[in-house]
């Protein structure tokens, strides 16, 4: 397993890097339970430091059920007392326990919350097992461990894996879920681990925690596991993409599997009703209904244009000098029809308006043989306005939020025209 050790930075998200988890000097004022036994869920504790940073309320414990974030490994949460524990970290030597509120320096009792410890239990030594199979199996290095709130990833050194060996390894990695093969730890000196056969060699001096899974992996790790692989329950590789050269892998690992499976299964009897097909033909029917939604929306482009061009028709300048006003039509239709009114009137110059509750909408246009720059009528129009627009002589457009009405526009409109005559 990779980048599973001693954290490198102190932060509240997950993506971490780091080198080897070495015992840290000033950890040894709290007895780290988890480590004990990854399943100790509670503990009654004793609050010997407090303070307040950045992050809010803090307190530090003599004995701790809570893992700090690191290595990929997101923190517990829980109580302690009353309080609530939102995120644990590692910060200058210290297990900092952040509550939702300031406590003294009693005793207490503390309960983590389970379900998602053991969930960071299943995904993590889901992790070690997979990450050691693209090595073992295709000489790919994990590069990179993240475990988020849905979904769990690794990132591979290369591109190269293909969808049948991406297949096979996760075949191989439920084969040895199944084995129910033992998952240890174990205490050595930087010294021991050195001789060791280590997927990635320690680079920090001091006692080195080393993760074991028999036969298949050993490597220095800071992380919380189950006892067995059988616990893991099973893993499944969702997807994959590209990332900086290498594979982005995404996984799932035992309950987080299941339930994904069941949210599958969930939308294709959803999907199954709403395409009345089986599950064996959904695809056929999704395409079906592609392709007439496809032609649906040409038919119903090709009757909007019909439908511009009759109105276009229906508009008929007076004196050159063509002024309409809509509500909540689009600027596209505007546009749309402007170009049209004015290519059917070429001496007459059209000022179109939507008006939405406070918001204005506008399109000004002339045709070849008609006087004027639109440029200038619409920087006089955006003056009763908080927006922009842009265009060039013969057509512009803009718009924005005013408290005018649409009759001071037109207004503007037609004083901006008396100077070009």
């Amino acid at each position: 397993m990779y980048f599973c050790n001693s954290t490198k930075r102190n932060s509240v998200n997950n993506r971490i890097n780091v080198t080897a988890f070495s015992k840290e000097r000033r950890f040894d004022m709290t007895t780290k339970l988890y480590y004990q036994d990854s399943e100790i869920s509670s503990a009654v504790v004793q609050v010997i430091d407090s303070g307040k940073d950045q992050n809010g309320y803090y307190v530090i414990l003599d004995q701790s059920c809570f893992y700090p974030e690191g290595g990929g490994q997101p923190a517990d949460t829980g109580e302690i007392g009353p309080a609530k524990v939102w995120t644990v970290q590692s910060v200058n030597g210290e297990i900092r326990h952040y509550t939702d509120t300031e406590l003294p320096k009693e005793r207490f009792s503390a309960q983590l919350d389970e379900q998602r410890r053991w969930d960071h239990m299943q995904q993590h030594a889901g992790q070690h097992l997979l990450s050691a199979l693209f090595e073992d199996t295709l000489g790919l290095k994990t590069q990179s461990f993240h475990l988020g709130k849905e979904r769990v990833t690794i990132d591979l050194d290369l591109d190269t894996a293909t969808k049948k060996q991406l297949q096979e390894i996760e075949k191989k990695a439920n084969e040895l879920i199944g084995q129910a093969l033992p998952i240890s730890t174990s205490w050595v000196t930087s010294e021991k681990a050195n001789t060791l056969n280590l997927r990635k060699p320690p680079v920090v001096d001091g006692d080195i925690r080393l993760v074991e899974i028999e036969g298949i992996d050993l490597n220095a790790c800071g992380g919380t596991h189950p006892k067995t692989t059988a616990e893991i329950g099973l893993l499944k590789i969702i997807s994959t993409e590209k990332n900086k050269g290498g594979m982005r892998v995404y996984f799932l690992c035992g309950n987080r599997a299941m339930q994904y499976f069941d949210f599958l299964v969930e939308t294709t009897d959803q999907l199954v009703v709403q395409l009345n097909a089986p599950a064996t033909e959904l695809t056929q029917a999704a395409e079906t209904l592609l392709a007439e939604k496809t032609a649906a929306s040409k038919t119903i482009k090709n009757l909007q244009e019909q439908l511009l061009n009759l109105e276009a028709k229906t508009i008929v300048p007076k004196n050159h000098l063509i002024q309409e006003i809509f509500e909540n039509r689009s600027i596209k239709e505007l546009q749309q029809l402007a170009r049209l009114v004015i290519t059917q009137h070429s001496a007459a110059t059209a000022l179109f308006i939507s008006s939405t509750e406070d918001d204005m909408r506008f399109v000004c246009a002339k045709g070849i043989d008609a006087p004027g720059d639109m440029r200038e009528v619409l920087k006089q129009l955006l003056a009763l306005t908080d927006g922009k627009g842009g265009g060039n002589a013969q057509f512009a457009q803009g718009g924005g939020k005013t408290t005018e009405s649409p009759i001071a526009f037109l207004t503007v409109f037609q004083e901006a025209l008396k100077n070009f005559m």
